[in-house]
């Protein structure tokens, strides 16, 4: 029935005989009505009705426009976002990746349909993270301009002057507070905290941008020891922070692992650590958080490595494999940490599958005392012979080599004792107790893959640990009088300080 026809009028008929029986026997279609008798209009149940079927007509048409404004909303978004992508000044960067991916023979239609593909792949791969940057250039760019300002004071000078010079042109900041040699250095993921850790007991975090420094643990000095047993027992070894910016791991020489709250920190001091991780039989040498997660794992010279899951804050299982003492570890996106030790040997865990690769560098490829993860499969190394040696998970052998990466002293060569990569980047740094430290480009593509020497910054005293902030504008250094594990070769005359080393102006 149309909406506008009016349905007629229902009467309601009342018995008023009081003799039972049916109504239409009782009561007389025909009679006038009265007041007991009467016809009463029913427009409220019309003008229902005529709600409830409007209601449910516009509901279906409501449905539908739904159903039709979302599959529009896709295509319309689709379209827009292509169309950005099309549109969009592309950088130098990608410009030169993808002229050289692209074909002499490719029509200019298949061309602009690759690039946008290429454009797709890149926004992916950025907003998880795996997004690999190219900052050789722009670091080499940023090092050269800035000897260049300060060439004439850097002439015909030792490198402990040079440095002297980079500290007054305010290049590299040094900021004051471990009593002795500082052993290890880390940085938050945003770049804004730096840790720290040294051989007098002390973690400090600092704040980059102003130097401001907040006790985490405090320094233990001669009155509050008993001898010097216990001293060293208190030396801290490795540092890491996770990649959410929550969890700070120290490890040293008491055989354990704490774990700190960084958001909590400098409310208490000495902060109070959130648990303590126990089980290594011997000095913890090394920490790494896997990237982007909570996987933590730690290595000892006790030759094992233990792994824990802080999002429960448990230990999980140990891995074994490693014949002698354990010096340092790193672990890309992965769940692949690779590992060295004093046995010469590189080990890749394939810590799901329960099994592990074993790197040799050769007979004469002295023991590594450094590792830094590139990115998931390859990984670079540096030996105390003074090799820097860049791998691939799928070669047994190195596909780089640098000889006396830091030059020679009475005939016999400086060994590499730290090295500091920026994840997913080109960009390697490198320290030793030649007065520099040394940065260098690391090319892992397959046809052209190796190391090449960037430049070098004068930094006087041992390296003994690297991080490098985002986008390589900067980076942390530990530098003191000793070396990290021992105390030969000191350099009298060098701070023991963290360094803030400028890369880019």
């Amino acid at each position: 029935m149309a909406p506008s026809a009016k349905r007629p009028r229902s009467k309601f008929k009342v018995d008023l005989s009081g003799h039972g029986g049916r109504y239409e026997d009782v009561v007389n279609d025909d009679m006038t009505p009265t007041l007991n008798d009467e016809d009463i209009e029913s427009d409220d149940e019309d003008d229902d009705d005529d709600n409830n079927r409007n209601v449910g007509q516009s509901s279906e048409s409501s449905d539908s426009e739904e159903e039709e404004t979302a599959d529009n909303k896709r295509l319309r978004m689709a379209r827009e976002y292509l169309t950005k992508l099309e549109t969009a000044p592309e950088s130098d960067e990608e410009d030169e990746s993808d002229s050289e991916d692209d074909d002499d023979g490719s029509s200019d239609e298949d061309e602009a349909v690759d690039k946008v593909g290429k454009r797709i792949a890149k926004e992916r791969l950025r907003k998880s993270g795996l997004l690999q940057t190219r900052i050789a250039d722009s670091v080499l760019e940023g090092i050269e301009s800035m000897s260049n300002k300060i060439a004439d004071d850097t002439k015909d000078k030792s490198a402990e002057a040079c440095a002297k010079s980079w500290i007054d042109a305010k290049y590299v900041t040094y900021l004051r507070g471990h009593d002795l040699t500082p052993t290890c250095v880390a940085l938050s993921q945003k770049g804004d905290r730096a840790f720290s850790g040294s051989k007098d007991g002390s973690v400090f975090m600092w704040n980059v941008e102003d130097g401001k420094k907040t006790t985490i643990l405090p320094p233990i000095t001669g009155r509050h020891v008993a001898n010097l047993t216990d001293r060293n027992e208190r030396e801290i070894l490795a540092i890491a922070t996770s990649d959410d910016d929550r969890y700070l791991a120290v490890g040293g020489r008491d055989n354990c692992v704490r774990i700190f709250d960084i958001r909590t920190l400098g409310k208490s001091s000495p902060a109070t650590p959130l648990t303590t991780m126990e089980g290594h039989k011997k000095p913890v040498n090394a920490l790494t958080f896997r990237s982007r997660s909570l996987d933590l794992y730690s290595g000892s010279e006790d030759r094992c490595i233990r792994r824990y899951d802080l999002n429960a804050m448990t230990y999980v299982e140990t891995l074994y494999g490693h014949q002698s003492p354990i010096v340092a570890m790193d672990c890309a996106n992965k769940n692949r940490p690779v590992s060295i030790a004093r046995d010469r040997t590189v080990r890749v865990w394939k810590v799901e599958e329960d099994s592990h690769l074993v790197f040799r560098g050769g007979g004469d490829v002295g023991s590594a005392e450094c590792i830094s993860a590139i990115q998931d499969g390859w990984f670079v190394t540096g030996h105390d012979d003074g090799r820097l040696l860049l791998w691939k998970e799928e070669k047994k052998r190195p596909v780089g080599v640098i000889t006396a990466a830091h030059g020679q002293q009475n005939g016999v060569t400086r060994s590499v004792m730290c090295c500091g990569a920026l994840g997913l980047s080109d960009v390697l740094a490198t320290g030793s107790n030649d007065g520099f430290m040394r940065l260098w480009k690391v090319s892992t593509d397959d046809k052209g893959s190796g190391i090449t020497p960037l430049g070098s910054i004068p930094v006087h005293g041992h390296i003994n640990s690297i991080a490098m902030g985002p986008e390589g504008k900067f980076c942390i250094a530990a530098v003191g009088q000793e070396p990290r594990l021992g105390r030969w070769d000191r350099v009298p005359r060098a701070k023991n300080r963290v360094a803030i080393i400028r890369l880019k102006e």
